[in-house]
């Protein structure tokens, strides 16, 4: 027997709900947290809107729409179904956060874990809903359930699509990948979700009676918004704009079919007279979001009719072909996400909560009643902010002429300024988070009412709380949509309302007055927002240094900002530039800059001398760069290791102004006044850090030739010290400046696999290998992995190092290392050591933080960039062992008399060579570059002194010691050895 039968059906969903409703919460707070914290999160914008649409709607969407198929197919479940329903809930957010957590991480395959996890969980709850559907007695609204079960069957493709997106794949499959995941999972699976919805939601809120005949004849049209879904996502992929165009067009088209059905029903409940007046905030705010889903559609269907041709304005080949890139998507996210999603969703819920909590017809008024506080308020300010930051983002002049629409002309869209956005957004924030604070107070007031009402039922001999009134509804605990079900025109609580005569349902003066509080709030902060813009903007033109875009550094006329925003695109290629390098602009207008990454491989950014800059840009991404308004001249630059050096600058000029006295461009590390070759010293006579270990200059056992090395290189940038005191702004192979040591016999079978969890593009170039350098050695971006196999067909000491250009950058920064392959016949040394040389270019100056406070490394070191001005004069600060400066004058290698001791020897580079010399002994074996120079016995009875190699050179040597005591193995290049590049080498008996 079913627990059922032992306690009322109604506490039985009620537990339901509020187990499987946490996520939803859950997600609700942690919207709030990320929306306050975004400065601090990488990658917020994604996180935000996914967050939204995964976290929030699409669980809601699981709740939900179990709780609508119980009530319209009039099932009951056995109560041992909960616990699967709640635990697939519970799945389904997990993999999310697991979704979440891999872009953030920038692991693309934990990304795509959590998207197998995410359509997993919803093929499941369409098996689920297939099921109820398959044992309900021919229900009426049948269509409802079948369009959730078609539309969940959609996400996974949607899934599919976002988990390839994780790796970044560039433009133009950026944008297609990206419309496609957006047609198939707003469109298709929310959208169809959410207009099943609204058929039988949308009257049950406007308490008003719906027609059966006519829902079940618009309710065809969901088939025909799924085709047009298919269509539209077939045309994203295959790049043809005519055919996304007509899916498009057939989506639309059930989109405004069921839109009029909706209309009438408004209409036909504004008519009717009534005792109670309607819960005021369910009904605009999901009338709202539908309109703005329409609307979002239309400019949808307006903006990639608008992307015929080409990015690069070449001549249009073909009609069919588009170029509706990733950055130009991002501006409808506004829309889609705040004005349709969230609305339509706390819409249905403010009504929803209170319907499925009972208690009564007393605690469903007053739950009501909370949930519609404000209601008209809230509406206008949030519709009114989110209007004005969809329409600032449309340009031309159907923008500005919905703009001065929207704010009555009030200003124009190139007056909203970044503060102006700021305090716009925040009044949008805060209307949004009410939500939870009215849904706690909500919670409270039922409650209260319910415990009123256990009370008055028992002082008057009723039936308590928990024993529903009429038994044939028990499935449904008093649920919104069973009151459609059973054919009546509104919710249990407030039925009847034709006994007493009422004026039909109007927008009374009251909630004029609080339309005209919600508009005026966010009027009068624009206003605020638009005086501070304005004074910022003041500042600039006349010559404030620093506080504002070509501020200019010597005297000059002022300019007076002309209140026009001009905006241009550039794209960093894999070339090393930015296309056009030089931008004109109309002095005095304020400029955006919408810089697209078109490098397949490497990460860049925009850095401007004013001070603006943009977040790193991974292959295919776009961002718009706010460069506020110019008055002077400006540079840019990539500031990614090397890539200034390489040509990666551009120059905005004012046009139609004089540009008298002097312009620094200088916006390197250096800082003005520094001299960029000035060397950065260190205390040579220190120990390392306490943090750092000595890096072991034992050479690793040669493995056996019959067993094939199987090995994994992770690419990190961290900040690593490289002498006492001092840390550079490393890029390595598994965590340390030099990778590892390597060893393999003569025929070794190697296979490495690369993986880039930095934040450019890096490869690898094995010196020993013999491969097509254009697909082993290619530059890989982040989250990318390749895999690189070889054989280790001939003798040395050999190099492998970053190909990735600039190499000189990354090489001196610490991705450089060892392969040891031992010549035929190579007899055993007492002791094997290895030790490898490279140079280091740092900046004069250490480097800063975010808020302008020096950055330290580890131990407190002090940190610097890697100096592409040294690297071309070769000036380099220290010279290097095993990647730390005397390493090993502090813990010394050790030997003892009579023994042979080998030691490898590789200059890596990225420039320099090396004259090796061991103090106080003589080598009676020199091997160099594959051959050996000298041997124990030779005839002439000869030595050597030294071991000379030039850069990415390598061999080794051999001695015996003869008496105990402390040699010095250096470079006798004296230069470098006052530089770092010496050992110790402590002999005893």
């Amino acid at each position: 027997m079913h627990s059922r039968d032992a306690r009322p059906e109604g506490f039985t969903r009620r537990s339901w709900h509020r187990k499987a409703s946490k996520p939803v919460s859950y997600w609700m707070i942690a919207l709030v947290i990320a929306v306050a914290a975004h400065p601090l999160i990488p990658q917020f914008r994604w996180l935000l809107v996914h967050m939204v649409t995964l976290g929030l709607v699409t669980t809601s969407i699981m709740v939900w729409g179990q709780h609508f198929t119980e009530a319209l197919l009039k099932t009951r479940l056995g109560e041992e179904t909960r616990p699967k329903q709640v635990a697939r809930i519970w799945a389904l957010t997990a993999s999310i956060i697991l979704t979440m957590a891999g872009m953030l991480a920038n692991l693309p395959l934990l990304t795509v874990l959590g998207a197998i996890g995410v359509s997993a969980m919803i093929l499941w709850y369409a098996f689920a809903l297939g099921a109820q559907l398959k044992a309900a007695l021919a229900p009426r609204f049948a269509f409802v359930v079948r369009a959730y079960l078609i539309a969940a069957c959609l996400l996974p493709f949607g899934a599919a699509l976002g988990a390839i997106l994780a790796f970044s794949p560039g433009e133009p499959w950026q944008g297609r990948l990206l419309l496609a995941h957006q047609i198939v999972n707003i469109l298709g699976f929310v959208g169809v979700t959410v207009s099943a919805t609204l058929l039988t939601l949308w009257p049950t809120v406007l308490r008003t009676k719906l027609d059966t005949a006519k829902a079940t004849r618009a309710s065809r049209f969901l088939i025909v918004m799924v085709i047009g879904t298919l269509i539209a996502m077939l045309g994203a992929l295959v790049d043809n704009v005519l055919v996304g165009l007509a899916g498009l067009t057939l989506y639309i088209l059930g989109q405004v079919v069921i839109g009029l059905l909706l209309v009438a029903l408004a209409r036909q409940s504004s008519r009717q007279v009534r005792r109670e007046p309607l819960a005021l905030f369910p009904v605009l705010s999901i009338g709202a979001g539908a309109l703005w889903f329409l609307g979002t559609c239309v400019a949808l269907w307006g903006l990639w009719f608008s992307s015929i041709g080409s990015s690069d304005g070449s001549p249009v080949t073909s009609p069919l072909n588009f170029s509706l890139t990733a950055a130009r998507l991002h501006d409808l996210s506004v829309p889609f996400v705040a004005g349709f999603l969230l609305q339509v969703l706390l819409g249905a819920m403010s009504y929803l909560l209170p319907a499925s909590m009972g208690g009564g017809p007393r605690a469903l008024k007053a739950g009501l009643a909370v949930m519609s506080r404000w209601a008209v308020f809230r509406v206008v300010a949030l519709n009114l902010a989110l209007g004005m930051f969809a329409f600032a983002s449309i340009s031309g002049m159907v923008g500005e002429a919905l703009f001065d629409a929207l704010t009555f002309g009030t200003f124009a869209p190139s007056q909203f300024g970044s503060v102006t956005r700021v305090l716009v957004s925040a009044v949008a924030f805060l209307v949004l988070a009410s939500f939870i604070v009215l849904m706690l107070r909500m919670v409270k007031v039922n409650l209260r009412e319910r415990l009123e009402f256990k009370e008055r039922s028992a002082q008057l001999g009723m039936p308590g709380i928990g024993a529903p009134a009429n038994p044939q509804q028990s499935g449904t605990s008093g649920s919104a949509p069973a009151a459609i079900a059973s054919g009546v025109s509104s919710t249990p609580a407030l039925a009847h309302e034709g006994e007493a005569r009422r004026e039909p349902a109007t927008l009374g003066r009251r909630h004029l007055t609080s339309a005209l509080a919600g508009a005026g709030t966010v009027f009068s902060l624009a206003a605020v927002g638009r005086a501070f813009d304005g004074t910022l903007a003041g500042a600039t033109a006349v010559g404030i240094p620093s506080q504002g875009a070509g501020s200019e550094h010597g005297a000059g006329p002022a300019i007076a900002p002309t209140g026009r925003t001009t905006r241009l695109t550039v794209e960093a290629n894999a070339e090393m530039r930015f296309v056009p390098n030089t931008l004109e602009v109309p002095a005095g207008d304020r400029l955006e800059i919408e810089v697209h990454n078109v490098d397949p491989a490497n990460t860049h950014d925009l850095v401007l001398d004013t001070g603006a800059h943009t977040e790193r840009l991974h292959p295919g991404d776009t961002v718009v760069l706010e460069a506020g308004v110019v008055t002077a001249p400006i540079e840019g630059w990539c500031s990614i290791v090397g890539h200034r050096a390489m040509g990666m600058t551009l120059t905005i000029t004012p046009t139609g102004a004089r540009t008298s006295g002097s312009h620094s461009s200088d916006g390197g590390a250096a800082g003005v006044g520094t001299d960029p070759l000035a060397r950065v010293s260190a205390d040579l006579t220190s120990a390392p850090g306490s943090s750092r270990t000595r890096r072991d200059p034992v050479m690793p056992a040669v493995p056996s030739p019959a067993t094939p090395q199987k090995l994994a290189f992770t690419v990190t940038e961290e900040n690593l010290e490289i002498a006492p005191g001092i840390a550079m702004e490393s890029m390595v192979y598994n965590g340390e400046v030099m990778g590892p040591v390597i060893t393999s016999p003569l025929g070794g079978k190697i296979e490495l696999t690369l993986t880039n969890s930095g934040d450019m593009g890096h490869s690898i170039d094995f010196h020993a290998g013999t491969v097509a350098p254009n697909r082993y050695m290619r530059t890989i971006a982040p989250g990318e992995s390749l895999t690189y196999p070889f054989t280790t067909d001939y003798a040395g000491a050999w190099l492998y190092h970053c190909s990735t250009a600039p190499m000189t950058m990354h090489l001196s920064g610490g991705m450089y290392g060892i392969l040891i392959v031992p010549p035929q016949g190579l007899a055993p040394a007492d002791r094997e050591y290895v030790l490898v040389q490279s140079e280091h270019y740092l900046a004069p100056e250490a480097s800063t933080g975010a808020d302008g406070s020096p950055a330290q490394g580890p131990d407190g070191c002090a940190l610097h960039a890697i100096s592409s001005e040294k690297i071309f004069a070769e000036r380099p600060d220290f010279t290097v062992f095993n990647g730390h400066a005397n390493q090993y004058v502090h813990e010394p290698l050790e030997a003892k008399v009579g023994e042979r001791v080998r030691i490898w020897v590789l200059a890596a580079g990225p420039s320099r060579g090396i004259a090796f010399h061991v103090v106080g002994t003589v080598f009676d074996t020199v091997f160099k570059e594959g051959e050996y120079l000298l041997r124990p016995d030779n005839t002439t009875g000869g030595g050597a002194q030294a071991l000379d190699l030039g850069s990415c050179q390598g061999g080794f040597v051999e001695m015996v010691f003869h008496e105990e005591g402390t040699y010095k193995a250096v470079n006798h290049q004296f230069v470098d050895l006052e530089r770092g590049a010496l050992a110790l080498i402590h002999v005893t008996a």
